[in-house]
């Protein structure tokens, strides 16, 4: 295989996959010989479904394994054909029967293999459609959802101000409109697969876009931002704008708090957020059995995406706390970028 280029030939592991198989076939054509009739051990399927999946997760493609089961079969029968010649009395009869039995040891392995190895593919497929189909999920609860729920909110205290200041019911009707734009906006993303839209490139200023939005009178909301950003990714600073979000919204929309902490550090090496509310509170176990938790499991997904972690802290009566850990690759950006 070495000489030929083979992709098997650079695998430790499938050079030990091809060994064995060979030497599997081996026992087969020697029971065939014995029983003067073609035989093949039972437990062939077993193997030959190991070296399916595994040459299907390595991602070598089966001309490799088929040029590699060509290879031995050639290699093979000539050498058994030359000791056939030598030690036979019926030379012509058993080499027929050997090249039978040979063949058709190799040909079931491929066989069963090949099933193996395009149900792993398939399979690979179903989870790669399942990944998108919680992808589209995040994006219709975090973006769409997300404005279509500012919109309800501003419009909501612009018929509660209507009476008494026009002026303020005007603004909130502004607000209303520019969360429609953006909801329709993201919404064109989605459907044309552009994701993200525009990476955020100040977490800070974002955030307080955000805050400016979900304006409510009754509850004081705190934001602290530390650190550089330009330590962060660009995508690192969507994604956690967006968790960061989600759990502000949560906390503004369940909670009933009348105090809200947003606090970001940023190092070099992490970057840290926490969310802290005095609300209601709620137990995060039965949060997803009761709401179906679309919103917990996207901010869960989307920071495990980037390799960091949620963890949210909360039980009845005493608020919730949400803390999100980034872990950062060293990097630099242009001060202009930002």
């Amino acid at each position: 295989m070495h000489t030929t280029g083979n992709a098997l030939s650079t695998d430790p592991s499938a050079i030990r996959q091809a060994l064995m198989t060979a030497e599997y076939v081996l026992d087969d054509v020697a029971a065939t010989l014995r029983t003067g009739r073609v035989q093949v051990n039972d437990l062939y399927k077993f193997h030959a479904w190991e070296v399916g999946i595994s040459r299907a997760a390595s991602g070598v493609h089966p001309k490799a394994s088929l040029e590699a089961g060509s290879l031995f079969f050639r290699s093979a029968l000539t050498h058994l054909a030359r000791r056939i010649a030598a030690d036979s009395e019926h030379p012509s009869e058993t080499f027929a029967l050997v090249a039978t039995g040979m063949e058709e040891s190799l040909s079931r392995r491929v066989r069963e293999a090949s099933e193996s190895y395009h149900g792993f593919l398939l399979n690979q497929v179903q989870e790669v459609q399942e990944q998108e189909r919680r992808r589209i999920a995040r994006e219709l609860h975090d973006r769409i959802g997300h404005g279509i729920s500012v919109a309800h909110q501003q419009l909501a205290l612009s018929e509660l101000h209507r009476g008494t200041d026009p002026a303020r019911a005007a603004v909130k009707i502004g607000v209303a409109q520019q969360a429609i734009q953006e909801a329709m906006e993201n919404l064109r993303q989605i459907t044309s697969e552009l994701h993200p839209q525009v990476p955020v490139k100040s977490l800070e200023k974002a955030l307080l876009g955000f805050l400016e939005a979900v304006e409510d009178e009754s509850v004081s909301v705190g934001l602290d931002v530390n650190g550089d950003e330009s330590w962060a990714d660009p995508r690192v600073l969507d994604e956690s704008f967006l968790i960061i979000r989600e759990a502000t919204r949560n906390a503004l929309t369940h909670g009933t708090p009348s105090a809200i902490l947003m606090r970001v550090d940023i190092a070099p090496h992490e970057l840290r957020a926490l969310v802290q509310d005095n609300g209601r509170g709620f137990e995060p176990s039965r949060a997803r059995v009761r709401t179906g938790g679309v919103g917990l499991a996207s901010m869960r997904e989307r920071a495990e995406l980037l390799g960091g972690g949620l963890t949210i802290t909360s039980e009845p009566g005493s608020g919730c706390q949400v803390e999100l850990s980034i872990p950062l690759k060293r990097q630099s950006r242009e001060p202009d970028e930002l």
